[in-house]
C-alpha cells in the first residue's frame, strides 16, 4: 500500500497518517457538531470527548474539519486552537463556520473557507483517505413534507457511493422515516439494526420501522466484505456503498415518541413561519427541540453520539484485524 502524504488541500494529523499507513484502527468523526450541532464551549468540550473515548478503546481519532481551505484529517493542538477562535467568533458571526456539505468541499478549498463537514462530506473524505469506519450521529435523509419541497439529504447520495461502514443512531427524528428507509433501499445501501430490529430515531430508541438485525461484530464486518466484493463484480465505478449501523440510543436516555413527536411538530412549524429551509432546517430544529424539551433532546444526542463512538471503535479493530 502507497504511503499517505499531505497534498496541498488535504493534511493527515501524524497519528492518523503513521494508523493508516500501518493498517491501525482509525475512526473517523464528523465536525458539523462542533460547528453547527452544540454552542462554544460545551462544542469543544464534547468533540474532545469523543476522541479521548475512541482513544481509551485502542482506535485513532480523525475527526475531519476545513481549515482555510484545507481538509484536515485528524487534528492537532494548533487545529483545536484554531477552532476554538473560530467558534468563539461564530457567536457573533455565523458566517465564519461553515455547514459542508459533499458539494461544497470544491468550493471550499477555492475560497479557503472554515467549516464544519456533514456526514456527506465525512464519509466522502474518510472513504478517499482509506478510513474505513466512521461514526455520527444521525444520518440525514428524506424530509417531511419532501412532496412540496423536494429536501432530500446529501447523505443519501454519498451513502450509496463510499464503501465505509458508518454508525449512527438512526435516522434524524426530524425526517420521513419510512420514505428515508425507502430511499435507502432504492440507493442499494444495507441497513443494519444493532442489536436491534427497529430503526432507531435518534431520540428514540425504535420506531414501528424494521431493519435487518445483527447481534455481534463478525456479522458486521462480513457483510461490508461481502458488499465489496460483490460491488467490485458489478465493475461499478463510483464504489460500492457503505453498510448503515443503526445503533439506538441507550434506553435510559431514549424520548418517547408520544413526546418528542409534539415537539417536533411544533419546531416544524416555526421553522415554516419563519420560513427557514435547506441547510439552515436541521440547526434551528435542534435547537428548538432544546428549548422545547427543556435540554433532554441535548442530552439524548450527546450519550448516543457516545455510544456510537464506543461501538464504531470496536468495529473499527475488527476491520483493522482483518485487513493485517
Amino acid at each position: 500500500m502507497e504511503k499517505l502524504k499531505d497534498t496541498p488541500i488535504m493534511k493527515f494529523a501524524p497519528e492518523v497518517r503513521q494508523a493508516l499507513n500501518n493498517s491501525e484502527p482509525v475512526l473517523a468523526l464528523e465536525s458539523t457538531v462542533i460547528t453547527h450541532g452544540l454552542p462554544y464551549p460545551r462544542n469543544l468540550e464534547i468533540a474532545q470527548e469523543l476522541e479521548s473515548l475512541a482513544s481509551a478503546e485502542g482506535v485513532v481519532p480523525a475527526t475531519i474539519v476545513m481549515l482555510d481551505g484545507i481538509i484536515h484529517i485528524g487534528l492537532g493542538k494548533t487545529e483545536w486552537g484554531t477552532l476554538e477562535a473560530l467558534s468563539q467568533q461564530a457567536q457573533t458571526d455565523t458566517s465564519v463556520l461553515k455547514k459542508l456539505a459533499r458539494r461544497d468541499l470544491a468550493l471550499a478549498v477555492a475560497k479557503k473557507w472554515n467549516g464544519g463537514t456533514t456526514v456527506s462530506a465525512t464519509i466522502h473524505l474518510a472513504d478517499f483517505a482509506g478510513i474505513k469506519v466512521f461514526a455520527t450521529g444521525g444520518i440525514g435523509g428524506v424530509h417531511r413534507q419532501w412532496q412540496e419541497s423536494f429536501d432530500i439529504s446529501a447523505d443519501l447520495t454519498a451513502l450509496s457511493m463510499c464503501s465505509v461502514i458508518i454508525v449512527t443512531a438512526g435516522c434524524k427524528a426530524i425526517l420521513d422515516i419510512p420514505a428515508t428507509l425507502e430511499q435507502l433501499e432504492t440507493l442499494s445501501v444495507p441497513v443494519l439494526g444493532w442489536q436491534t430490529n427497529y430503526c432507531p430515531a435518534f431520540y428514540t430508541k425504535d420506531t414501528p420501522y424494521p431493519v435487518e438485525r445483527v447481534d455481534n461484530i463478525d456479522e458486521i464486518v462480513q457483510v461490508w466484505q461481502n458488499n465489496l466484493e460483490l460491488s467490485q463484480t458489478e465493475m461499478k465505478q463510483s464504489g460500492s456503498p457503505a453498510v448503515v449501523v443503526m445503533n439506538p440510543v441507550p434506553d435510559e436516555y431514549s424520548i418517547p415518541s408520544e413526546l418528542i413527536e409534539p415537539a417536533i411538530h411544533q419546531a416544524l412549524e416555526e421553522a415554516e413561519q419563519l420560513g427557514i429551509k435547506g441547510k439552515a432546517t436541521t440547526p434551528f430544529l435542534l435547537a428548538k427541540l432544546a428549548e422545547i424539551t427543556k435540554g433532554k433532546s441535548v442530552q439524548a444526542n450527546l450519550e448516543l453520539l457516545k455510544n456510537n463512538v464506543h461501538l464504531g471503535s470496536i468495529i473499527a479493530k475488527a476491520v483493522a484485524e482483518t485487513r493485517k
